[in-house]
């Protein structure tokens, strides 16, 4: 969620109920006044009737809202009863809600039950009058500070969202992107931090390329000139069978340790983004030329190959990486065969699937993908292949799933 959004939405929280406690709040205070202005309107009314009481000693010429009627039961220190009735009114001809004042009036040992009624309409329509204005006042009021603060907020963080998206589209391989500058103090100190960040960041993966590849160049030249002088002297005549296995030994390392050379250097070109170049690759193509490229080493192990092309899968990618993945694929699906085994390759439109025969148990999945993890049965392996292959497929991402069943290993890409 945008910290805009998340902004509002605690301001909504705060705003909503104490703008419901305080209209509530209010429709109590007016209501209690309006009721005490009836009250006292009532007493009022009360007083004149005692004074008429005592002046003509008659309760004749009273209005309808008025009732005195004699009681033969006096109430000591009687007190004012207020009530709220609803009754029917002949002139509205509907029911209205009343106030009424109960008392009792003694006037020469004589008892009068006095009912004063007073019609509450006006009161409600006066109350309707007051708070459905304030209401929407308040409306209005929260829903323009709301609009207001979203508005203000979206100002003040636009440099803020502009460094956000710099940040989104910096890449380690291209030149560090100026943040600009800001009014806002933290939003500059913030700027100002990361264009100390991307410098550095861009010279020091500068030099950790030019590192990789100096020190890929030096070790290759003198790994060559070992090799070079170990074949002149396996050619030697004066070597005994013992001496030519030290040799072949010391050979089999130097060419092991050349192609991990070889292998650490690719992943770090994947990892650094050096292969910039894209093009469409014909997948069906790539797998058929692979093949014919490790034909000698299927022939030698008679490994039948299954082929179900039931599409022609193409992909956006760098072609150096995408022979390099599916080389990596079909080596590790020979390397890991059994004599007489078999390879099964399912292209469909957005999937490349090998399956090849193995008398190794189930791989740990975990680890199967981790640089220098292989099988016991793979000593030639230098154990970067599949590594490859995971760095190659998430650089293009591309969904990179194994599973083994009754000696089967599958590698599947999915895109």
């Amino acid at each position: 969620m945008k910290l805009l959004n998340k902004t509002s939405i605690y301001y909504l929280l705060f705003a909503l109920p104490v703008f419901t406690i305080c209209s509530v709040l209010l429709y109590i205070f007016v209501s209690s006044q309006i009721t005490d202005s009836l009250d006292e309107s009532l007493v009022k009314e009360k007083i004149k009737v005692e004074e008429k009481l005592k002046t003509t000693n008659s309760i004749n010429d009273l209005d309808d809202d008025i009732s005195l009627t004699p009681t033969d039961r006096p109430v000591k220190n009687s007190s004012d009863t207020f009530s709220d009735t609803s009754m029917f009114d002949k002139l509205e001809d509907e029911v209205l809600p009343y106030r009424v004042l109960t008392t009792v009036l003694s006037d020469n040992n004589q008892h009068f039950k006095l009912v004063i009624k007073k019609s509450a309409m006006e009161s409600d329509d006066l109350i309707e009058s007051i708070i459905y204005p304030i209401l929407i006042l308040f409306i209005v009021l929260l829903f323009g500070f709301f609009f207001i603060n979203w508005y203000i907020s979206k100002k003040l963080w636009s440099p803020f969202y502009k460094t956000i998206e710099r940040l989104t589209q910096y890449k380690t391989e291209e030149q560090p992107t100026n943040f600009g500058t800001s009014n806002i103090k933290e939003f500059h100190s913030l700027n100002t931090a990361l264009d100390s960040m991307t410098k550095k960041i861009y010279s020091d993966f500068n030099s950790q390329k030019q590192f990789i590849e100096n020190a890929s160049h030096e070790i290759q030249t003198p790994l060559a000139v070992i090799k070079t002088k170990i074949e002149l002297l396996i050619q030697s005549a004066t070597l005994s069978e013992n001496d030519m296995k030290i040799i072949q030994s010391v050979y089999n390392a130097s060419n092991k340790l050349s192609s991990l050379n070889k292998g650490l250097l690719l992943l770090s070109k994947i990892e650094n983004n050096q292969f910039l170049h894209i093009e469409t690759i014909q997948f069906k193509q790539l797998v058929e030329k692979n093949i014919e490229h490790f034909e000698d080493l299927i022939s030698i192990k008679n490994i039948r190959i299954e082929r179900d092309y039931q599409s022609k899968p193409v992909r956006q990618m760098n072609p150096v990486l995408a022979d390099i993945l599916i080389t990596n694929l079909i080596q590790n699906a020979i390397r890991h065969n059994i004599k007489d085994g078999f390879i099964k390759i399912l292209l469909t439109e957005h999937t490349i699937q090998l399956s090849n025969s193995s008398s190794t148990t189930a791989a740990n999945t975990s680890e199967l993908f981790e640089r220098f993890k292989k099988s016991d049965g793979s000593a030639e392996s230098i154990g970067l292949g599949l590594s490859i292959v995971r760095e190659i497929s998430e650089n293009f991402n591309i969904d990179l799933n194994y599973r083994s069943e009754n000696d089967i290993h599958t590698l599947t890409l999915s895109f």
